[in-house]
């Protein structure tokens, strides 16, 4: 690509992502391993058969090892069996505001991030700012303010990403070198049709996404 259009690429992703998070209703939310939050937003879309069959062969993986399967609330069982027309994922630093201040950040206690995190359930999101190096700012109803920083950065960076926006049709990877990769369901890198403002699958290898 040429500068003009990895600029033009850059806008694009900026406004899709806005577009898929702004107006969402969060109805499910958690902080796995590392306090990384996946917010779940939208609709719910039922999973497939195949990742049902995954889910089901690991959970009986564990089952044979004796690892007890930890108690699930309704809210995780249907995530479980349906995701979010829009997810968000952070592997970098954030922060998470409530209308008195700060309440938790990814260096924080756990089960504080946890209860934390999931505070967003059933708040929508008011506005979402996206800065030139992908801070990220999102502004929930209910004086909730979710912030990340992309702090991985470069080739010997702790972890390969930043922060992802997963939809249907695709993803928008915030990478180490601060820059957006948008990929297909099937993991394929995808690239910006000329003129048509469009995205198209690249030809070359798929994603280790």
């Amino acid at each position: 690509m040429t500068r003009l259009a990895d600029i033009q690429a850059e806008q694009i992703a900026k406004a899709e992502i806005k577009a898929s998070l702004l107006g969402r209703k969060c109805w499910y939310a958690y902080a796995g391993f590392g306090n990384t939050p996946r917010i779940v937003l939208g609709r719910k879309l039922p999973r497939g058969p195949e990742e049902l069959a995954v889910q089901a062969r690991l959970a009986a993986r564990r089952a044979a090892r004796g690892v007890k399967t930890p108690k699930e609330d309704a809210l995780t069982r249907t995530w479980k069996r349906s995701r979010g027309d829009s997810e968000l994922l952070i592997w970098c630093s954030w922060r998470l505001d409530d209308a008195n201040g700060p309440a938790t950040s990814s260096d924080d206690n756990p089960e504080r991030c946890e209860a934390a995190i999931r505070q967003l359930i059933g708040h929508t999101v008011r506005a979402v700012d996206i800065a030139g190096l992908w801070d990220l700012r999102i502004v929930f109803n209910g004086g909730f303010v979710l912030s990340a920083l992309p702090d991985h950065v470069g080739p010997e960076a702790s972890f390969d990403g930043n922060w992802e926006v997963w939809r249907p049709e695709q993803a928008y990877l915030i990478g180490t070198d601060l820059t957006c990769k948008v990929i297909d369901p099937e993991n394929r890198p995808m690239q910006l049709a000329p003129r048509r403002g469009r995205w198209k699958v690249a030809s070359g290898p798929k994603s280790s996404k």
